[in-house]
């Protein structure tokens, strides 16, 4: 294709003569224009912007007709009408003239050639490029002698442009030959926005009928790239005959298929040259019902993995002229299972323009989730369903992970340490700041804490408890009259980053040191250093100093390691350990610690007097063994007497430097009683001799993830010295180890926190050895799987975890060879 006027605008500045013919002002008369007929007509079919039946004539329109004689352009005819004009010029080979009854190859081209009949036609501007070939029939040619120029001319002319564009015409100059011409005026009936699925509004087609011959119109059809989208739903053309100035119409109705533009080729035979009307019909589809969502988009952020993300809510505001139906929400793709409607408001509603109903949602990403997915809400819409993205990106957390500290005092009511400096009276509260304490950082969601109690006026007990709930019906220790005592635990920091000490019974110092904490979880996308936990099904003595045929001595401190192999040794961070102090010759203290000897901490792990046993739990920092013969470089923790006494050395778990698999991570929980003897919870009567008492750990303080359970296990006044045992039931080969939680003298009350594991069931054993002994066990908080479970009402696909992890005891650590002691 090429744009001729340019050209045609250079040729006319060479013409020798020209003749203008302004068109008179239209009749109503139906009479045809008389003879001599100056005039042309041209059809374009298949370009689509300048399709359609134009004819110029002199007795209507304004022409513009010039001729020029050897080496130019016989003939050049431009018309205009209205916002279009088309021009044509024609011409035989040079130094020729046409012949009346011949038919002629044609060439496009931009000059007249030697050789070649010229004929170049356009619309507006456009036509068929250079070298395009055609057929010129002649049916007049008549020429005055002397100028060369035409006195009368009539001839016919197609043109296949090339594809399915074509240009069809008749050219009559001062012609007695009649013709045929209609008009289609526009070369696109453009419908604009027209409902989807529906009839639009029909607009009409009109065809005059000019030229000196009545017009027959056959067959009218639609053809194209979307003929579906039109119907022809009137017509008054087909099987007419009309003559010069008479119209017909056919009358479409828009009828969009699809949202966006449809096109179609409108077609009315007729038995002209051109053969036919054609009009490009054009629409753009839109749906009639609608909805807009605002937000556009659920963007849950950056979520922790496994974490279910706080809600969020679309609205949909109803936008169309015509109410939305909606069906029931679902959620689709490739990550569907990792987002949740928790609320569809908008199942059966119908909106009219301007009402709303919202949809809300959550996300619970897994580590690797980065993308989203589709809520698809089917409606009674062209498109069938209104579709809002969901995206998140899920991140590993760090929350229930364990960091380790270097045992830190943050309270000491002797010296005015984190509370006042007295005694706490019964009754008495003390809300301890532990976040910014000692290196507690504000993400901490539970410490680990050794609460010493020392100098009581009378009995009574501590209950440790978050700053932000109700006291729970539970202890942390108990004391009596003068008695020195500790005991490790884990506590939920409050919301304001403490924690409670209720004192019960007398009055009494308190001392509290932290050994270190759990998180809550940073925010995405920070490293961190905490470590997950490794449970032993059954405690292993890793250190036990009557086996060495003497005590370990005062101001000394001996190395208790642990061996699993060469995987696991390098990556353990600390040991969940009971330490026990056993007929010591006097009063005194021990210290748990990393074993480092210069980096003693001013701490104390548990209190003794002559003769005592004194055992107390504790989550103590590792470094490799340094001078220990061969247990050099493995995983060690250091112990130090103030005093001569044993030790006894009891591991019952470990922490990694979270890169280790099947890791436990730690849930807290307020103090929860799950069995009490005494009240026949848990276990309908006191313990007797030798009997084991099998407990449930009930929902909801442990679920489906649960493995172990960080406890607090009470002796209460036995008839007899005896010792507690604690382990998990139901586990195939753990049979009741061979050490000691508790060893509680009798009428006595002891408490001790406990870490042990459970079995299948959540279900764990507690075994007395001596006389009758009520038990109370309270839970702090529970290790679980990692990754854990999906809630059940999430997707399958959210709940799959692949294969069960391995069971954390499968390595099985041994205690290196006895270390003798060492002087500080």
């Amino acid at each position: 294709m090429r744009t001729l006027r340019g050209a045609l605008v250079g040729a006319i500045a060479v013409l020798l003569t020209s003749t203008t013919v302004a068109a008179p002002a239209r009749a109503e008369a139906a009479d045809p224009p008389a003879a001599p007929h100056t005039a042309f007509t041209m059809h374009f079919d298949g370009w689509g912007y300048i399709d359609g039946n134009f004819s110029y004539e002199a007795s209507r329109n304004t022409l513009e007709i010039y001729q020029q004689n050897a080496n130019g352009y016989a003939l050049v005819m431009r018309g205009f009408d209205g916002d279009h004009w088309h021009d044509l010029n024609v011409t035989p080979p040079v130094g020729t003239r046409f012949t009346a009854g011949q038919s002629y190859e044609t060439r496009t081209n931009f000059s007249p050639q030697e050789s070649i009949t010229t004929l170049n036609v356009s619309g507006d501007g456009q036509g068929c490029s250079s070298g395009a070939t055609g057929t010129l029939d002649v049916a007049e040619a008549e020429y005055d002698d002397e100028t060369g120029k035409f006195t009368a001319f009539a001839a016919s002319f197609s043109i296949p442009c090339g594809g399915t564009d074509t240009a069809k015409g008749e050219i009559r100059f001062q012609s007695s030959i009649g013709y045929k011409a209609t008009d289609s005026w526009e070369y696109r009936l453009q419908m604009g926005r027209q409902p989807a699925g529906a009839a639009g509004t029909p607009q009409d087609v009109t065809v005059e009928v000019n030229g000196t011959e009545p017009t027959t119109f056959g067959a009218a059809s639609l053809s194209g790239a979307n003929p579906a989208a039109f119907e022809i739903s009137a017509n008054t053309c087909s099987g007419q005959t009309l003559s010069y100035g008479q119209t017909c119409k056919l009358t479409v109705t828009p009828r969009a298929s699809a949202i966006g533009e449809q096109t179609a080729v409108l077609t009315l035979v007729e038995n002209s040259v051109a053969g036919k009307v054609a009009r490009l019909l054009s629409l753009e589809g839109f749906d009639a019902r609608g909805a807009i969502a605002s937000p556009s988009y659920f963007d849950f952020g950056y979520v922790a993995a496994y974490e279910t993300s706080a809600p969020k809510t679309v609205t949909l505001t109803g936008a169309g002229d015509v109410p939305i139906t909606f069906g029931t929400a679902s959620i689709v793709g490739a990550n569907a299972a990792y987002f949740k409607i928790t609320n569809d408001a908008c199942s059966g509603r119908t909106l009219a323009k301007g009402q709303t109903c919202a949809i809300t949602a959550v996300a619970r990403p897994t580590e690797n989730t980065q993308g989203g997915a589709v809520v698809s809400l089917p409606d009674d819409s062209f498109a069938g369903s209104t579709q809002i993205s969901l995206g998140v990106n899920g991140y590993k957390s760090d929350k229930g992970t364990y960091s380790t500290m270097s045992p830190y005092r943050i309270l000491d009511t002797r010296s005015g340490k984190g509370a006042p400096k007295a005694m706490v009276g019964s009754g008495k509260v003390v809300s301890l700041q532990v976040t910014g304490a000692g290196g507690v950082p504000t993400d901490a969601s539970t410490v680990v804490l050794n609460v010493t109690v020392t100098g009581p006026t009378g009995s009574g007990f501590v209950t440790v408890y978050p700053s932000d709930v109700a006291r729970p019906n539970a202890s942390s220790l108990n004391y009596v009259k003068g008695w020195t005592g500790a005991n490790s635990v884990t506590v939920k920091v409050g919301a304001n980053g403490k924690v409670n000490l209720y004192n019960a019974g007398a009055s009494t110092h308190l001392v509290a040191d932290v050994f270190g904490y759990y998180s809550k979880g940073h925010e995405c996308c920070s490293g961190y250093d905490g470590g997950q936990y490794h449970a032993l099904a059954k405690p292993i003595r890793l250190t036990d100093t009557r086996t060495w045929g003497s005590r370990l001595p005062a101001d000394h401190y001996l190395n208790s390691a642990a061996n699993w192999n060469s995987t696991i040794n390098p990556r353990v961070r600390a040991f969940a350990v009971n330490i026990t102090a056993t007929s010591p010759t006097g009063s005194g203290f021990l210290t748990a610690w990393s074993g480092y000897a210069y980096g003693l901490p001013s701490t104390s792990t548990l209190n003794y007097v002559k003769g005592a046993t004194v055992p107390n739990f504790a989550v103590v920092p590792t470094t490799p063994c340094d001078d220990c013969g061969s247990a050099t470089g493995l995983p060690s923790i250091g112990v130090y007497t103030s005093t001569s006494t044993h030790v006894i050395v009891d591991l019952v778990g470990f922490y990694d430097d979270g890169t280790l698999p099947n890791g436990l991570r730690f849930s807290p929980a307020v103090p929860t009683r799950i069995a009490d003897t005494r009240a026949g919870q848990g276990w309908p009567a006191r313990l007797g001799p030798g009997q084991t008492a099998t407990i449930a750990a009930p929902s909801p303080v442990t679920d489906a993830d649960t493995r172990a359970l960080a406890t607090n296990v009470t002796a209460v006044k036995p008839t007899q010295t005896t010792f507690l045992t604690v382990w998990p039931a139901g586990i195939d080969g753990i049979g009741r180890p061979s050490t000691s939680n508790l060893n509680p003298t009798a009428g006595s009350v002891v408490p001790n926190a406990v870490q042990t594991m459970v079995g299948p069931d959540r279900r764990f054993n507690v075994y007395n050895a001596s006389g009758y002994c009520d038990v109370v066990v309270d839970v702090v908080g529970t290790f679980y799987r990692y990754p854990p479970s999906a809630p059940a009402d999430w997707e399958a696909g959210a709940r799959a975890r692949g294969a069960a992890p391995a069971d954390p005891s499968a390595v099985t650590p041994t205690a290196p060879a006895p270390q003798r002691a060492k002087q500080l």
